[in-house]
């Protein structure tokens, strides 16, 4: 009844506060947005987009355009679940942030003060590592359907590429083998986790994993209402798309969620639901140095960026099926959901151009052929 109620009130504030079909505003910055969304759209083919912008907890736009099912001819809606890929390491990161907040996760503590019988090329590797991809754990390939368990035992007899803390080099082993450690500290899956303890704080209703698993000649996937599907161009057809997240990837990858949920986490973040801000800012938006390079990702293990001045920090996956940025300077969130595999990451910070208006709104659009 709870969930059932707050869907409702989530619903009866976007009536009130923005026009049907596009949920766009009145205000001249929103228009000019839908305006060049759909510019953007027709131009590239993109069948469904979600946006929203969010300021220091307050939604200033909600968005839905085109199509999150072709063949059903089903629109984007507010509650459409889309695959956000690697914007996923958002969650994770803040059911980290959670974690250490609570005290139950140190950052600098080796591995192995959560796990059993780590290789000796392992011991150098503190929690921070994985989180800011700089472990030097090679990632895994092999057997799609193995445990996490089982993908920890097989990577303990691999090499480290690199030197655990010298370098910063992206790897979805880093956050599995994170993913395991929560497993250890809460005695619990991480897909229940990350449910019990990020989004129904933060009243995020719709989003889940599909669970997805082969059995014998077929796969079995649990129901997500409104999961939308993803397309990619082949021969000059639009053609249905699924990447294959194994499950001791899901840390890294493969959650569906909803305008509404990444709205509601946003919200949840700017007025310190789960963490103060005060102890999550450095994490979020600032980055340790390397001997080798300058950090590409923040203490959190988000992506990090600076344009003229204006910090930015977040993350893309699919590579553009999530592009989901803070901009902490301003306190917006720009959140741009989309159901085209082969769009490039950029959306988020051309909308965000048209509210801060010292960033370049000429930033390409771009998609590639898969």
């Amino acid at each position: 009844m709870r969930h059932f109620i707050a869907r409702l009130a989530f619903v009866v504030f976007l009536l009130f506060c923005f026009r049907p079909c596009s949920a766009q505003s009145s205000s001249a910055t929103s228009q000019a947005v839908d305006a060049f969304v759909a510019e953007k759209m027709k131009a590239l083919g993109i069948p469904g987009l979600a946006v929203a912008v969010v300021q220091k907890g307050e939604v200033r736009k909600v968005a839905t355009y085109g199509l999150a099912n072709v063949e059903w001819k089903a629109p984007v809606t507010a509650h459409t679940n889309f695959q956000i890929a690697s914007c996923t390491k958002l969650l994770t990161s803040t059911l980290v942030l959670k974690t250490v907040y609570a005290g139950k996760l140190r950052l600098d503590d080796p591995i192995g003060n959560y796990l059993d019988s780590i290789p000796t090329q392992w011991q150098p590797i503190r929690v921070k590592h994985l989180l800011t991809h700089a472990s030097g754990i090679r990632d895994f390939h092999g057997n799609l359907y193995l445990s996490t368990a089982a993908v920890v035992r097989a990577l303990r007899d691999s090499t480290l590429a690199y030197p655990p803390g010298s370098k910063q080099q992206y790897a979805q082993a880093d956050f599995m083998l994170l993913g395991y450690i929560l497993e250890k500290i809460y005695g619990k899956p991480f897909p229940q986790l990350l449910q019990e303890e990020v989004a129904q704080p933060l009243h995020m209703l719709d989003g889940s994993y599909d669970m997805e698993q082969q059995v014998g000649p077929f796969l079995r996937t649990n129901l997500i209402s409104q999961k939308a599907t993803t397309y990619y161009d082949w021969q000059g057809q639009l053609r249905a798309y699924k990447y294959l997240y194994p499950a001791y990837t899901y840390t890294a990858g493969g959650y569906f969620a909803s305008l509404h949920d990444l709205v509601q986490w946003a919200i949840g973040l700017d007025k310190e639901v789960l963490f103060p801000e005060a102890f999550a800012a450095p994490l979020l938006y600032g980055c340790d140095s390397l001997p080798q390079g300058n950090a590409e990702f923040t203490r959190a293990g988000w992506a990090l960026g600076t344009e003229k001045g204006i910090v930015s920090a977040g993350h893309s996956g699919g590579p553009g099926l999530g592009d989901v940025w803070r901009f902490p300077q301003e306190g917006y969130t720009v959140i741009v959901l989309s159901n085209d595999g082969e769009l490039l990451p950029g959306l988020a910070s051309a909308i965000a151009a048209f509210y801060m208006k010292d960033l370049d709104r000429n930033t390409p659009i771009k998609k590639y052929e898969r």
